[in-house]
């Protein structure tokens, strides 16, 4: 088996040095930015916030570094370097205008407001070298439900990470990715909602070594939603219901109860019709719903039927298990002797509820 070829870059992308690693052990949450490490030769001149590239053929690890240490081998002949996944740059406070929420598209928000903290910024030294941003899709009437700090203001201080990007994807399917761009000196910033075909995985396959699927209980959140036609005087309406596979439709069967009920108002057009904008609304109230699960599967490394290092996040896919099938999505991954993908938006671990909960 080849090594891992490790890379060290300052942040404007200039080449501090390089090693090879012969194994390699890593986490990665998209839900709560998980640390990594590994210990090499040293490398003169690695500092924090520099980027570490890690790579072994199609395989391709990227992240910030954010520890150095060297223990107590007094020769500092041997250095552990620890590191976060790209998306860490963007925990960060941000001053949120909660006017903003249902104005245009929330990718587009979101675009605009990593531009105004790291490439527009007025502290100049706060703005990342080589950053793009680009939004890919449009998702209008969003809404984060985040409330002004103060009544009567229309401001809040909130957490760019946990509070908007986490968020965009658990309630509307809105995924940034970063990527490292080392010859063109960029990193690589696209906001777009998850689409794609769904990949089918069996997983009482021999090839599946160990699976965990766990729900979490929805009553609490919405599951019924009424929607008006404002531009009809509100005679016009559409129920949408969850039901308990976590699926949503008109049908009032096989319900969630207690009901907890919301209503929202939209304006038909020639452009835009009740029907398509009524399901556009549900499909946003909802999708959240969809996965809140946990499935875990753990296979061998390079799996040919999965193939878990192609995967990547935001992949919706559809799980059979025990005769059952589970809609869910790649939200977390480990890799060591063998890998582990994480679907859906539940997590166990007290750290990481914690966070996503803050």
């Amino acid at each position: 088996m080849k090594p891992y070829n490790v890379e060290i870059f300052t942040p404007d992308f200039m080449m501090v040095g390089h090693t090879n690693i012969n194994e390699l052990s890593y986490k990665e949450d998209y839900l709560s930015s998980d640390e990594n490490s590994i210990t090499v030769f040293a490398i003169p001149g690695v500092a924090k916030q520099d980027y570490i590239r890690i790579s072994r053929g199609k395989e391709e690890y990227a992240g910030v570094v954010t520890e150095i240490a060297y223990g107590t081998d007094k020769s500092k002949n041997m250095q552990t370097i620890s590191y976060k996944p790209l998306m860490e740059l963007f925990n960060t406070d941000m001053l949120f205008d909660v006017n903003a929420q249902g104005t245009g598209s929330f990718e587009q928000f979101i675009a605009d407001s990593i531009k105004g903290l790291y490439i527009e910024n007025e502290d100049t030294e706060q703005n990342i070298v080589g950053l793009s941003v680009t939004a890919q899709t449009e998702t209008t009437g969003w809404d984060l439900h985040i409330t002004p700090s103060d009544k009567g203001g229309h401001y809040n201080i909130v957490n760019l990470m946990d509070s908007v990007i986490v968020p965009a994807l658990q309630k509307y399917n809105i995924l940034l990715t970063a990527r490292l761009d080392i010859q063109n000196k960029q990193l690589l910033i696209s906001i777009g909602k998850v689409g794609g075909s769904e990949v089918i995985i069996e997983s009482d396959l021999p090839n599946i070594l160990k699976k965990n699927v766990v729900f979490k209980q929805v009553s609490a959140d919405v599951n019924k939603l009424i929607i008006y036609d404002a531009t009809d005087d509100y005679a016009t309406k559409k129920v949408y219901y969850l039901h308990s596979d976590l699926g949503y439709d008109t049908k009032n069967e096989d319900r969630i109860t207690p009901v907890v009920c919301d209503m929202k108002a939209v304006s038909s057009s020639e452009e835009s019709s009740f029907e398509s904008l009524a399901q556009n609304e549900a499909s946003n109230t909802f999708s959240r719903a969809a996965f809140s699960n946990l499935i875990e599967l753990t296979m061998m490394n390079g799996d040919e039927l999965v193939k878990p290092d192609e995967m990547p996040f935001g992949q919706i896919v559809n799980v059979i298990s025990d005769g059952n099938s589970y809609q869910s999505i790649l939200t977390g991954r480990e890799i060591g002797k063998n890998t582990k993908l994480i679907f859906g938006t539940v997590r166990l671990e007290l750290t990481k509820i914690l966070r996503r909960n803050s």
